[in-house]
């Protein structure tokens, strides 16, 4: 308590954007019940929506500032994309299976209350999957032109995913490093923008987590100038060698700015400028954290709650 109390004093614009996002109705209210308890008592969009806000706290926000109808087909477009990634971060599914399911998933998005049960790296995302008939079928209640992007693009980064199951301990380039990124976050960038930044500063933060999980993004070229194994800088957290590589990773990604800063020029109205922006901020004052940060290799850093809403 006298944390949260200090933390009101030390950082009284980030309270205040606190307060702005949780009472100026930018996120829509739930009922503050576990996702599995909810999806027997919301219905099929405020299910999606209740989702949205358990696995993002970043996008959650921002995607709900949207205007209609664009924000109700971007809420479907980013769930579809997280549940195709938390298939693909399932470790203990079977890669076959997997590579079938990656293949195929953007034609389930035709199929009535399709679903799969026990499969996503996390509880809500397997919550999300066993319930993914109510995204279908606010999926079908879309445009046909939002339809259409979505399952073209879902089906392309499937495809794309597919290339790199089982081989989670071997991308040995920058090139294959950068081709993931791009079936991951690249694609979402004909849909969206570009989000190359947001994914390798996830990648870069999600260091150990990914390491425990048997599942690592970091590209050998790099990693291979400073260990002998990418696992050494648990080990060593504040060694040179281990600071030296993590901000050559952050370098790389900031090398994608210049780029993102071209495609929000590109974007006019104000509120979808707003939302696409606000991410990238995020990513960049993330990098900000991890560079020269040794936490990276013993912890999962993050920016600030307050600092992120400010944002």
């Amino acid at each position: 308590m006298l944390k949260r109390i200090a933390y009101l004093f030390i950082f009284p614009t980030e309270t205040i954007a606190i307060l702005k996002i949780k009472f100026g109705g930018y996120i829509k209210k739930m009922p503050e019940m576990p996702l599995d308890e909810l999806v027997h008592t919301l219905n099929d969009l405020d299910f999606c929506y209740a989702t949205l806000n358990k696995v993002s706290r970043s996008f959650g926000i921002v995607i709900q500032q949207l205007p209609q109808p664009l924000k109700d087909s971007i809420c479907i477009f980013y769930l579809v994309l997280r549940g195709l990634d938390s298939i693909e971060d399932d470790m203990t599914y079977p890669d076959d299976k997997k590579i079938f399911l990656l293949c195929n998933f953007h034609n389930n998005l035709l199929i009535e209350n399709w679903s799969v049960k026990n499969v996503g790296d996390t509880e809500d995302y397997r919550i999300l999957l066993e319930n993914f008939g109510k995204v279908i079928n606010v999926f079908k209640s879309l445009d046909s032109e939002s339809q259409s992007i979505i399952l073209n693009i879902t089906s392309r980064m499937g495809t794309g995913m597919a290339e790199y199951v089982g081989k989670t301990g071997s991308i040995e380039t920058v090139a294959s490093y950068n081709l993931y990124c791009h079936y991951v976050a690249g694609l979402v960038g004909h849909g969206l923008a570009a989000l190359f930044l947001i994914v390798k500063t996830n990648i870069i933060r999600d260091y150990l987590e990914d390491l425990q999980a048997g599942r690592t993004w970091w590209p050998k070229e790099i990693w291979c100038h400073y260990a002998v194994d990418l696992s050494e800088f648990v080990n060593n957290p504040h060694g040179e060698r281990s600071l030296e590589c993590l901000n050559h990773m952050v370098l790389d990604a900031l090398n994608h700015v210049p780029d993102v800063i071209n495609n929000l020029a590109r974007v006019k109205h104000p509120k979808i400028l707003e939302s696409c922006a606000i991410p990238q901020v995020m990513a960049i004052a993330t990098l900000a954290e991890l560079y020269n940060n040794p936490l990276v290799f013993t912890s999962v850093v993050k920016i600030r709650k307050g600092l992120a809403y400010w944002s």
